[in-house]
């Protein structure tokens, strides 16, 4: 924990967010390193679960208001307490949590709540200086018919029942596939975790933050947003954590007050190296290896400008079937190869992602700090005595 003062950066590796921001990726593009598991998830999810998605949220941007939800929750909360504390809480803080997050004149969601206005009327009211956030999450123009206009109304009129869907639908997720992506994602994120720790530490809060981007400037005052009106005074300030993250492609963070007027800072942090992808797994000695070799390196850049069948690459290269067969087996092994069969063989294509990825792994095991090296072993042969 890097302090400047009693300011303090935390380092967390939580669902709280994350599940949330995927549900958000999965209704939309974004995120390029996303696209293989958006695929898998996307077909892993029946149609009745994909349909409840698109009826509790319209807009994808309505699962980071949701996620707001858990504000209260303890910063490092896993995904059953998660649920747990969702359930539990009063439909007063699940509705205010939500609404707040996207009316902001002062006592819009008051008027709401009390029946004072509709939504129809609170949008109108804040079109004008919220009409980019409004439209995105298509409420404006507003259309009592739209799928949104639906959802913010349930959320108003019936706060239990929408929760009590919102729960039983990200359960329905986690359990359909994305307690799988997290398992295959945690690893990273704590291998990141343990480097960003180091960098906090050794750099401490203010030259973390700008280092890493973070949307705020610490000194021994306190925090102020880089960007808005945001101002915390250091004896205000509850926490500040940072969460590595693969899936918050929109730079999303947040500023929760709890009842004692302290600011707890939430932000999770992309980093596009992290793969949520469960068919993937990195070895980043094995992709190094494999491209070790001056003529295996030389097919890895050609298939990944024009992917190739095995024969072709063996006439491109100008060698025996079982050379080219070895070479490609090596490059497969390390997860270098992807392959597409046709009526004219299998075309072999070299796999962006995990070369990417394999840099940044191989980056974040060697300076993490932890743990022992890992030993290398030599194999020599004996020298031959000439008489």
């Amino acid at each position: 924990m890097a302090k400047v003062d009693n300011v303090a950066i935390d380092i967390l590796v939580t669902p709280r967010f994350e599940i949330f921001y995927a549900l958000k990726a999965l209704q939309s593009d974004e995120g390029e390193h996303l696209q293989g598991w958006r695929r898998e998830m996307r077909q892993r999810l029946t149609p009745r679960i994909r349909s409840r998605l698109t009826r509790v949220a319209p807009s994808p941007l309505m699962w980071p208001l949701l996620a707001d939800s858990l504000r209260d929750s303890p910063p490092a909360a896993g995904f059953t307490e998660m649920m747990a504390d969702m359930r539990g809480m009063s439909d007063d803080s699940f509705q205010r949590a939500v609404l707040n997050g996207v009316f902001k004149a002062p006592g819009s969601v008051e008027a709401l709540l009390s029946k004072q206005s509709t939504i129809a009327a609170t949008v109108a009211h804040e079109a004008e200086s919220q009409e980019r956030l409004l439209s995105l999450l298509g409420l404006y123009p507003f259309s009592i018919r739209a799928g949104s206009a639906a959802a913010f109304n349930r959320l108003v009129n019936d706060p239990a029942a929408y929760r009590e869907e919102v729960v039983n639908l990200v359960v329905s997720f986690w359990a359909a596939g994305f307690a799988e992506t997290w398992g295959t994602l945690e690893p990273q994120l704590r291998d990141r975790a343990r480097a960003m720790k180091h960098a906090a530490t050794r750099d401490g809060a203010p030259q973390f933050a700008k280092m890493s981007g973070l949307p705020i400037a610490i000194d021994e005052t306190g925090i102020r947003s880089i960007r808005g009106t945001t101002r915390v005074d250091r004896n205000d300030v509850a926490g500040i954590h940072v969460i590595p993250s693969a899936f918050n492609t929109a730079s999303f963070w947040a500023a929760y007050r709890d009842t004692a007027g302290k600011t707890r800072f939430f932000f999770p942090l992309l980093d596009t190296s992290l793969s949520p992808d469960t068919r993937i797994a990195i070895e980043p000695s094995l992709v190094f290896s494999a491209l070790g070799d001056t003529t295996r390196y030389a097919m890895a850049a050609t298939i990944a400008r024009k992917p190739m069948t095995s024969v072709e690459l063996a006439r491109a290269f100008s060698v025996s079937k079982p050379t080219i067969s070895h070479h490609v087996q090596v490059l497969r092994a390390a997860g270098l190869v992807d392959e597409t069969h046709t009526e004219n063989g299998t075309l072999l294509a070299l796999n962006r992602r995990v070369l990417e990825r394999a840099s940044g792994a191989a980056a974040r095991e060697m300076f993490s700090g932890e743990g022992t090296s890992r030993s290398i072993k030599r194999t020599r042969k004996p020298n031959k005595s000439h008489k």
